[in-house]
């Protein structure tokens, strides 16, 4: 039996290596593959998506998604889907897609932390449940920043454009729909889905208060909220535009002269540990060489 406990940790270490290159090659393969034209035409873009890498640890995962969304608490799955809102919503991106990636990196570092379990290191274990965890959800967080950077980045010119179509006689659900497919990217889609929820039956006001409630983009909240006050009170729209927009500037660089600010203690932060060190130890050496003392007689 000695024999055996002293292979196990090899065999299980083997056995991730291989589940880690397998998943891999499952992430990065096309979704296509292996498939007729047939089945092909009968996907759509989501389900085409997820067809790739539907090996024996994609088809385990798809089967444990289900179970896990329903074990989930309801505020969970609330988060998870206004993590999914702010990073656009996309045809392969809904919160059935991010459970499957958690329970598919779950499945491949499984063995790991089985490994770690063995050895009695729940330190180890704990730290590949959390990686489990992170490696999805870390990316759904980086696309809602990024799309939410470049929301903030667009809206002060949108407006000034919507407000000079505004002011040429174009009435604001047209001019809303041209200037926002004229931009394209994030506000584009937004607009679009306030437009189509208006043209629905959803009245403006609610439609507006939907927009501000799936986006955690400051700038576009802000843009809602003096919208609804300035239609509430009557306020010409052209010039309630234009005025929103230089707010907006101020407040962009405001939040750029911050972030700037936050920048310079993590620059010194990173000379202090790294440069620093490497400056004492060249002198401190070159002090040694320079001076010839024998520090061994010195201190006896």
């Amino acid at each position: 039996m000695n024999w055996l406990v002293g292979i196990v940790p090899g065999l299980v270490a083997t056995a991730t290596l291989v589940a880690f290159l397998h998943g891999y090659r499952l992430l990065r393969s096309d979704p296509a593959e292996g498939l007729d034209v047939e089945d092909i035409a009968l996907f759509n873009a989501p389900e085409r998506r997820r067809a790739g890498g539907q090996g024996p640890l994609g088809r385990l995962a798809s089967r444990l998604t289900p179970e896990v969304r329903r074990r989930l608490p309801l505020p969970a799955l609330r988060w998870l889907q206004k993590q999914v809102n702010a990073a656009g919503r996309s045809a392969d991106l809904d919160v059935d897609s991010v459970l499957r990636q958690v329970v598919m990196w779950g499945l491949i570092l499984l063995p790991v932390a089985v490994l770690y379990l063995m050895q009695g290191n729940l330190i180890m274990v704990l730290l590949a449940i959390v990686a489990a965890l992170i490696l999805p959800l870390g990316r759904l967080t980086r696309q809602a920043r990024l799309r939410r950077e470049q929301l903030d980045r667009d809206l002060p010119d949108f407006l000034d454009v919507l407000a000079v179509t505004v002011s040429a006689g174009v009435a604001f659900r047209p001019a809303l729909r041209v200037v926002s497919e004229r931009f394209g990217g994030p506000l584009a889609e937004e607009f679009a889905l306030v437009l189509n929820q208006i043209a629905n039956g959803a009245s403006v006001r609610g439609a507006f208060i939907q927009l501000r409630e799936r986006n955690d983009s400051q700038s576009l909240q802000e843009f809602v909220t003096a919208y609804l006050q300035a239609e509430e009170l009557g306020a010409p729209l052209a010039d309630t535009l234009n005025q929103i927009a230089m707010d907006m500037r101020k407040a962009s660089a405001q939040r750029m002269r911050q972030k700037a600010g936050r920048t310079a203690p993590r620059v010194t932060l990173v000379s202090s540990v790294v440069l620093v060190p490497g400056v004492l130890i060249l002198l401190l050496v070159g002090m040694y060489l320079g001076s010839d003392i024998d520090f061994g007689g010195l201190l006896g």
